[in-house]
């Protein structure tokens, strides 16, 4: 199985999520900055990751720009996961919580986006961090090793 894992991180926590995900994956992996991922990766993988940090509800421009580059129909047999990192509503002030409340996180839309371009969309979870730049919530690492796990195992057959 060849995995290509494209995330996008500003504060080095979606970077810690994306290099958990990729040591816990079986086969060929490839984890690369979306400012580096090309179409023509794409094309040979079997599966695609891509993981952002999350600003009003949205992934970040760079990993919006690389959504967008990749042509309709690109992704057709490939299966996607989307993954993000986020801050918690709980402990939030009001204004905050209406707004994550509001607009949610970038995982659902960055699905979305793979799934446009053609691909099988295998999961789609959020991440947490404490505070606008971290750190990371304590055991989000290793949810994200077992999430990933749980995500390949449990679409092993959905190509």
């Amino acid at each position: 199985m060849a995995i290509l894992i494209a995330y996008d991180s500003i504060y080095g926590n979606t970077k810690k999520i994306a290099e958990a995900i990729a040591a816990a994956v079986p086969g060929e992996m490839k984890l690369l900055q979306v400012k580096a991922a090309n179409a023509k990766e794409l094309e040979s993988g079997d599966v695609l990751i891509v993981g952002s940090p999350t600003h009003g509800g949205r992934p970040s421009q760079s990993t919006h720009q690389f959504l967008n580059g990749i042509a309709p129909g690109t992704l057709k047999n490939i299966r996607a996961a989307a993954f993000d990192t986020g801050i918690l509503a709980d402990g939030q002030k009001a204004f905050m919580r209406l707004i994550i409340k509001f607009f949610g996180y970038a995982s659902k839309r960055i699905a979305q986006a793979l799934r446009t371009k053609g691909a099988n969309i295998i999961g789609a979870e959020t991440f947490f961090v404490l505070g606008k730049e971290g750190p990371l919530k304590e055991g989000e690492l290793a949810r994200a090793v077992s999430w990933i796990k749980g995500v390949l195992n449990d679409n092993k057959e959905s190509k």
